[in-house]
């Protein structure tokens, strides 16, 4: 799975580099609701009366509205909206969300190598598109309906303040959507587990024993498109432990249980986890195995455009070295005596081979765990080599038993077993080097393609961050919505909302093309390149002076739509299906700078929609 590098900041210290990012994003906005408004006040009036209502509307706001809040008229527009809501019919989103779940058999691929990954995904992307449509679409039209209507005169007449009409709104449209997020929420959870639960069954008969070592060996029935191979240990007697184990099919497998003279399968496991990956710093070692000029930071690359993962080669001392902070005894399989135990690492390896070998086979590599002392000698530090074959396209595990953990004795030259926490880990760090063994082969990674797995949460909770991730773009769009539907009628106030969605979806690209790390250039220069049929990783042959013109507007545009895509919520940082829907832990860190986000923009656009709705008053 692709993991955004921002993932690895920890909160404290992106909290620490958001604040002037914030910031900015408050005072353009205030700057700007500032000079609007006294543009349009000294359009009606002079400039000398514009200064004194501008200021006096900022006054009124500090010594007035805000202190004087009242919780009651906050919750008298809040049911308010709850109410027109449902008038308007809302329930119906729920209505077709449950459809879409009683037909998705028709139109879902029961037979898919990992349906949990495709049932998951589905549901997920399925609420989150329908709530924030629906998000859009309520909270764009309310205000200019109660204007065009004049219903909102029966307010405004009233001791209600413009913010409390405001926070009114959002939160009303916000009840209604966290209503019917839970609703799926449940719905989607009921509709996975029910989605993959089934039962195999295995013929007695059909059992193939090894007489020496009281093995057996077969394949179960056929059921939900699959079935499973099998071994089962016919010496143990059975009860409530199991006697052997199905390999893996579709994402999961089954514990097998002896009940009496039969053989029972237990539950689908390993489709819906949680793994809680502890991941490290990632640095390499040239193939003489130097630290680079750079700080040995950086891999080789193999001609690929993706950039995400850098390589080692084979057969060098090229090594990716992982270095982790903060290991305790109680992240590893740990014994009772802490002396016994693994080291569960997890790799998801991507091989890149120049000559063909065994193409059927696996290519070697080896990890060796590294002391990160260094003041203490070669043979004090490093391990003897483990080796393992790079399962590629898929992630593999390499369990690492306390008594494989060896290095070489100076003296006598043979291999010692040494116990990890006290030779090897220092300080809770630890470091992990990984080398491709075989010659002209070489091995791709990323930060996050390696990984100390530690103790497994729950996938429940997890199915719970997730979805109040898609809670925080409910908000997210609710704010924006509302805030735009105080200046613009309905339809604009819609179309503009949409448009800072897909600035938050595609602020990422936008980015790459602006900094040329996309092929192909602005949409100029693409569009010149389609009609010339130019390839896009090829110079724009139009000659130095139009190229210069070409890329001087694309650049003025790129910039300019940058710049308007940094003030629209990362929209991509909280969707969180991939994590839910490959198994893997949401983390707190992520979960709370979603949060510390939306409430940054719950507060300027409170603010801002304050501004707006007051100066509208002012205007009537």
């Amino acid at each position: 799975m692709v993991v955004d590098p921002s993932e690895f900041i920890p909160f404290s210290e992106w909290l620490a580099s958001a604040v002037g990012g914030f910031v900015v994003l408050a005072l353009v906005i205030f700057v700007a609701w500032t000079v609007i408004a006294f543009a349009f006040t000294a359009i009606r009036n002079t400039p000398q009366q514009a200064v004194s209502i501008v200021g006096g509307g900022l006054k009124r706001a500090v010594l007035e509205d805000f202190p004087r809040t009242s919780i009651r008229r906050i919750v008298g527009m809040t049911r308010l909206a709850v109410q027109e809501a449902i008038r308007n019919k809302v329930l119906i989103i729920f209505a077709l969300f449950v459809v879409l779940l009683l037909f998705a058999g028709w139109f879902l691929d029961v037979q898919n190598d990992h349906p949990a990954r495709l049932y998951l995904g589905f549901v997920i992307s399925t609420s989150t598109y329908l709530l924030l449509a629906l998000a859009m679409f309520v909270s764009a039209f309310s205000l200019p309906n109660d204007i065009k209507n004049k219903t909102i005169y029966t307010i405004t007449t009233k001791p209600v303040r413009a913010h409390e009409i405001f926070l009114g709104r959002v939160l009303g449209f916000g009840l209604v959507g966290t209503v019917l997020l839970i609703l799926m929420a449940v719905v989607s959870y009921v509709f996975v587990v029910r989605g993959l639960d089934h039962v195999h069954t295995i013929e007695t008969a059909s059992i193939e024993w090894d007489d020496e070592t009281g093995m057996g060996t077969g394949y179960t029935s056929v059921d939900s498109h699959h079935r499973h191979d099998f071994f089962i240990n016919g010496n143990l007697e059975g009860g409530d432990d199991p006697v052997g184990f199905t390999e893996v099919a579709q994402g999961h497998s089954h514990a097998i249980f002896k009940d009496g003279e039969n053989y029972v399968l237990g539950p689908p496991t390993g489709d819906l986890l949680a793994r809680v990956p502890v991941y490290g710093s990632l640095r390499f070692l040239d193939r003489y195995g130097r630290e680079s000029d750079e700080g040995g930071d950086g891999g080789l690359s193999v001609g690929k455009e993706w950039t995400y993962r850098e390589y080692i080669e084979g057969n060098t001392l090229n090594t990716a070295i992982w270095t982790f902070e903060g290991l305790t005894p109680e992240m590893f399989n740990t014994g009772p005596a802490g002396d016994e135990g693994t080291v569960p690492l997890e790799l998801n390896l991507r091989v890149f081979r120049t000559t063909k070998g065994d193409i059927e086979g696996n290519i070697q590599g080896e990890v060796l765990l590294v002391n990160p002392e260094k003041t203490l000698s070669v043979v004090d530090r490093y391990s003897a080599p483990i080796s393992f074959e790079a399962e590629e396209f898929q992630t593999f595990q390499v369990n690492i038993d306390y008594d494989e953990i060896r290095r070489q004795n100076p003296q006598t030259a043979e291999l010692e077993q040494v116990n990890l926490f006290r030779d090897l880990v220092v300080d809770g760090k630890l470091e992990i080097h990984v080398r491709c063994r075989e010659h002209a082969q070489f091995f791709g990674m990323a930060q996050a393609d390696l990984y100390i797995r530690a103790p497994e949460g729950s996938f429940e909770m997890n199915f719970f961050k997730c979805y109040l991730g898609i809670w925080m773009q409910l908000v997210l769009v609710t704010l924006f919505g509302v805030f735009f539907s105080t200046f613009l009628n309905g339809i604009v106030a819609m179309v503009a909302t949409l448009a800072i969605v897909v600035m938050g979806i595609s602020s990422g690209f936008i980015g790459e093309v602006q900094s040329g790390d996309a092929p192909g250039g602005g949409p100029i220069e693409s569009l010149i390149r389609n009609i010339t049929q130019q390839g896009a990783t090829v110079d724009l042959d139009m000659g130095e002076t139009a190229t210069s013109v070409i890329q001087a507007m694309d650049s003025f545009y790129l910039d300019t739509m940058e710049s308007i895509a940094k003030l629209a919520p990362d929209f991509p940082k909280f969707n969180m299906a991939s994590k839910v829907a490959y198994g893997y832990d949401i983390d707190l860190d992520l979960i709370l700078k979603q949060i510390t986000t939306t409430l940054v923009y719950f507060f300027v656009l409170l603010f801002a929609g304050y501004f707006v709705i007051s100066s509208r008053e002012i205007a009537a």
